[in-house]
């Protein structure tokens, strides 16, 4: 819960602060007073304090915020969130499982159903009083169970025991329905007909089910005998995954797939003429204390300047934002005037490209990014892989150990040099890396 800054207060609040703003407690650079503040407030709360940014050159009023909900915006969700918190469920690895299935909706609806005891079995249906019966129109004597329609009734057993292994089938047959259900809905290394194992087992448990509602509506004699359900249920396999793995026909929105490649990754000076500031951000625990760094770099590879910085208690997409603010800064004032900025956080990219509501979380440090870009200079923000970004990140981690504040450094650190050697000289690292592409 959160209170005002004055009931966590070390001693009583003289009567003549207590109309003071939040600008009186700003430096010129926009950073917090800490050393006013130290003597008022706990550690802790100075810590969280500090790495909250505010524009000083702002002119907005001061507006209510929502913490319930990430984008600081009231909603029902997030208040019925708040008032009922959602347990750990562990069957949630099996939802996230089941909804990117590749596979028909239809299927996916099913194998939830299933898994949360909703299909209507004679069993159910009896217990409810909708049905004369609780057992399986084929079996008669067995009571009809998500686990006997779909594993243990004569059409399901032939029908699986032609494509479990037979190693596997004594579990397979013996698992309670829960386990047996877990296990198989997760299970992706095994392929049949180029198919994963929990696409082809839901797609086999759809037709199965489609097959015994056949025989509840139209009579036992419309179903499908065995032999010919097995065949079935292997040509919607094959059928289903020709259609999934068919390029997109809809205009404009190309199906997309995902493959590795392993690439060399190494710093590269900027183009002549131009400045290339490198930084990140570190958070020890995310959120935790975090810090920030960063080095400015000529088209030689020459070390200009850096800086590291301790932001307090945060998490590490705001850190990296504060780096990218700090490295503005610094490369401003030594008047860089086209200068390239490289980020391994794409997050923080997107945040500083994008439009952002003013009421965003990060709204004040992402203002006064962006007020530092309007000046009469050349900046491009590009992203690039921590293997490209090693200096900056040195610098970030090392900034950990000091106390609060931006310390801009006029030569490089010692520990730092054999870092920036091997930058200068080319040395790479290979990476393996995932891009899409159309099939």
């Amino acid at each position: 819960m959160q209170v005002p800054l004055v009931e966590m207060a070390l001693q009583p609040v003289p009567s003549d602060m207590m109309l003071d703003s939040v600008a009186d407690y700003l430096g010129e650079d926009g950073l917090w007073d800490v050393d006013r503040l130290a003597s008022w407030l706990p550690a802790e709360v100075l810590q969280k304090m500090t790495a909250v940014a505010v524009d000083p050159l702002s002119t907005k009023k001061d507006r209510i915020f929502w913490t319930g909900s990430s984008n600081v915006r009231f909603s029902t969700k997030s208040a019925y969130l708040l008032a009922n918190p959602p347990h750990h469920d562990p069957r949630h690895l099996m939802w996230k499982k089941i909804w990117r299935l590749p596979v028909p909706e239809r299927v996916r609806c099913f194998a939830w159903l299933v898994c949360l005891g909703k299909i209507a079995t004679n069993q159910l249906r009896f217990s409810r009083k909708c049905a004369p019966s609780s057992s399986c129109y084929p079996c008669e004597d067995a009571a009809e169970t998500i686990c006997h329609v779909l594993r243990d009734c004569p059409p399901a057993v032939f029908f699986w025991s032609r494509h479990v292994p037979a190693a596997d089938q004594q579990a397979f047959f013996s698992a309670s329905t829960g386990n047996w259900l877990q296990k198989n809905l997760l299970k992706e290394e095994v392929m049949v007909a180029e198919v994963s194992w929990n696409a082809f087992f839901s797609i086999a448990i759809w037709c199965l089910w489609k097959n015994r509602c056949t025989g509840c509506f139209k009579g036992v004699t419309a179903t499908l005998s065995a032999p010919s359900l097995s065949h079935s249920i292997m040509h919607r396999v094959n059928l289903w995954h020709k259609a999934w793995s068919a390029p997109s026909i809809v205009p404009g929105k190309p199906r997309m797939i995902q493959e590795e490649r392993v690439e060399s990754i190494g710093w590269l000076a900027p183009p002549r003429g131009w400045m290339k500031l490198n930084v990140d951000g570190a958070s020890a625990g995310n959120p935790g204390i975090a810090g920030a760094g960063g080095l400015i770099r000529d088209d030689q590879g020459r070390w200009i300047a850096g800086f590291v910085a301790k932001i307090g208690e945060t998490s590490a997409a705001l850190a990296e934002l504060w780096a990218i603010r700090h490295g503005l800064d610094i490369a401003w004032r030594r008047r860089c005037t086209s200068l390239i900025v490289e980020s391994d956080s794409q997050l923080a990219i997107q945040l500083i490209k994008d439009r952002q509501d003013p009421i965003h979380p990060y709204a004040g440090i992402l203002m006064s990014i962006r007020r530092l870009l309007s000046q009469d200079w050349l900046v491009n923000i590009v992203h690039t892989y921590r293997e490209g970004n090693r200096a900056a990140d040195w610098l970030s981690k090392h900034s950990l150990v000091y106390p609060y504040g931006v310390r801009e450094l006029f030569d490089p650190p010692r520990d730092l040099c054999r870092v920036l050697q091997e930058d200068n000289q080319g040395v790479s690292f290979e990476r393996r890396i995932v891009v899409q592409r159309d099939r």
